[in-house]
């Protein structure tokens, strides 16, 4: 008997039947490589067979595990090499597109080419750099995708804040407020002339304000609140199109709000990912996008990661250290026409050149000591003759930040633990003048009079000092940092577009995502963040679509032989697994100008 696995669509075309045959031992061997794949399994009834999703990671893993003397081979039979080869032509010949913008609007090329591979796929993750337009990518590739047939209503579009929000209302109304004919006439949705195409999109912010329109926009937060369980108004909602903007943000599959998004999208038909950066700690980030566009072959992540992820143990943990090599060919075959990036270098030649460098600075003596002491012993003596313990690995490195930008002073709490009873003690750090790097961010914009500074940091504390100094100096500044209403927001942003302001400082959380800073000649850093979203992203906020400088500088500001240097090492890291994820090495390569 030849060893092989036989596959069969079932009849309502949604699972595999396969059949194993060969002896025992290639039974046996045949068995475990089953249950090695990510997707799940169960016996038929009557027994005797497997039963699989079908799905394109289904045959792709059975294809490449099943191609050996060894485990025998892939049979699919008649109707399911039918479905395999249509599947495979969807994926890598997505079309031209159906619906048309009218005269006026003009998409680039690669938006058009987005938008056709999101109509083709449905499900599917777009990761073009920041900068180049994903927004309208993807709005055309639900357009057309419901001109190719597909029912999209009602949708939910979650964003990041409601600020993107409006990024988005504004968008479907400019793109998808009508559909014009070559000869010039409106046809709508309906076939009326000069109707709409869809529907005006309301902003969700709770079900005692929802009328139910066919497109909702809501956020992380909120969607986090309402799709808390089964029966929350998002779930009902029963959305058949869930776009998720910077779904890198819903990376952590055990986080409330990577759960909700899961359950938002668990009836959708067309589930659209948006971000420029999918990793954001390590190549273990992808899985909750995977699992949200197909949680029928991506149901745990511990079978993700122990078929393709590299890992090793460090004592505290799981490590993950990027794609397995052997494995990595399957994975790219597995998510192919799922996923898709351009960078802004190979698109958008009208950029300007971003020029990085770096200065490095030295801490005063007095706080050098105290940032010494915490890096060798965790414990800080501070030049007031104050201590400042640190608990854990995570605070040091925070604490070591703080030391590394500015002097600050310590407030010691005595309270009791609400569970135990027992007297425990908290330690409040408070930033305070003088910041030696908001030092030298003064003496870079003395040097370069009349440009405009995007200035970006982890510390809200820090970006307040930061201010106070650069007013004191006669700088028009401007803020975006948490907590600050919208209004205020939008002004601070436009005002600095207008050119009314000379520095806008932001917070690494705040500043990040979803604002358009392109008035700024120079962006500096007077700290980079862990994670490699709010350490990279920034520096698009001013870099994209409607820069008109001659170049846009990128200025680090370092505290020498302090924890910024290791920073900037582990970006390294983080930025190799994004480039092996996205298939492009040059990432890493071009990370920080080099990484210098």
């Amino acid at each position: 008997m030849t060893a092989g696995v036989y596959g069969e669509l079932s009849a309502d075309s949604q699972s595999i039947v396969l059949a194993v045959t060969g002896d025992d031992h290639e039974l046996d061997q045949a068995a475990k490589a089953l249950l090695r794949m990510t997707m799940l399994c169960k016996k038929s009834d009557p027994p005797g067979m497997l039963i699989a999703p079908a799905t394109w990671a289904t045959v792709t893993q059975l294809a490449h595990t099943f191609n050996s003397d060894t485990l025998g081979r892939w049979l699919p039979m008649p109707r399911l090499r039918a479905w395999i080869e249509a599947e495979f032509m969807r994926r890598v010949a997505p079309g031209e597109m159906h619906y048309w913008w009218g005269p006026v609007l003009q998409p680039r090329a690669y938006q058009i080419e987005a938008a056709c591979m999101i109509a083709a796929a449905g499900k599917f993750l777009l990761c073009d750099d920041p900068g180049t337009g994903k927004t309208v990518s993807t709005v055309l590739g639900l357009l057309e995708r419901q001109a190719r047939g597909t029912e999209l209503f009602p949708m939910l579009i979650v964003a990041p804040s409601w600020d993107v929000g409006d990024v988005w209302l504004r968008h479907i109304k400019t793109w998808a407020g009508q559909s014009v004919g070559e000869d010039g006439a409106g046809k709508g949705r309906l076939g009326e002339p000069g109707g709409q195409v869809w529907p005006d999109p309301e902003l969700y912010r709770g079900p005692d304000r929802f009328t139910g329109p066919d497109i909702l926009i809501t956020t992380y937060a909120t969607m986090r609140l309402d799709a808390e369980d089964a029966k929350g108004p998002l779930v009902k909602l029963k959305a058949r199109t869930v776009v998720a903007d910077e779904v890198h943000l819903a990376k952590n599959e055990t986080s409330k709000q990577s759960q909700a998004l899961g359950r938002v999208a668990l009836h959708a038909d067309t589930f659209i990912g948006l971000t420029g950066t999918p990793v954001t700690r390590d190549s273990g980030d992808i899985f909750p996008v995977l699992q949200a566009m197909d949680p029928r072959s991506w149901p745990a992540r511990g079978r993700f990661v122990k078929r393709y992820l590299e890992t090793t143990d460090n004592g505290y943990g799981e490590i993950i250290e990027g794609i397995q090599p052997l494995r990595e060919p399957e994975f790219r075959a597995v998510i192919t026409g799922q996923y898709r990036r351009v960078a802004k270098k190979d698109v958008l030649s009208e950029l300007p050149p971003k020029i990085y460098s770096v200065r490095r600075i030295e801490i005063p003596p007095e706080w050098r000591k105290s940032y010494d002491t915490m890096q060798e012993d965790m414990l800080s003596q501070l030049p007031d003759g104050g201590e400042l313990p640190v608990m854990s690995v995570l605070a040091q490195l925070t604490r070591l930040g703080q030391l590394a930008s500015s002097a600050c002073e310590v407030e010691v709490i005595q309270e009791i633990d609400p569970e135990t009873g027992e007297r425990k003690t908290r330690y409040e750090v408070t930033l305070k003048a003088p910041s030696w790097k908001a030092d030298a961010l003064l003496g870079v914009m003395r040097e370069r009079p009349g440009q405009q500074f995007a200035v970006f940091a982890n510390s809200k504390q820090l970006i307040g000092i930061t201010g106070v100094l650069l007013e004191q100096s006669g700088y028009r500044t401007g803020y975006i940092t948490g907590g600050q209403g919208s209004g205020y927001r939008t002004e601070a942003i436009e005002n600095f577009q207008a050119g009314k302001l000379d520095a806008i400082l932001c917070t690494a959380g705040a500043g990040s995502l979803g604002i358009t800073l392109t008035a700024a000649n120079a962006v500096v850093f007077l700290q980079r963040s862990w994670e490699l979203d709010k350490a990279i992203q920034p520096e698009d906020r001013a870099h994209r679509m409607g820069n008109e400088h001659d170049k846009v500088e990128i200025i680090d500001i370092l505290a020498k032989d302090t924890v910024d240097d290791r920073v900037r090492e582990l970006m390294r890291v983080k930025g190799g697994q994004l480039g092996q994820v996205l298939g492009d090495p040059r990432i890493v390569r071009e990370l920080l100008g080099g990484m210098k």
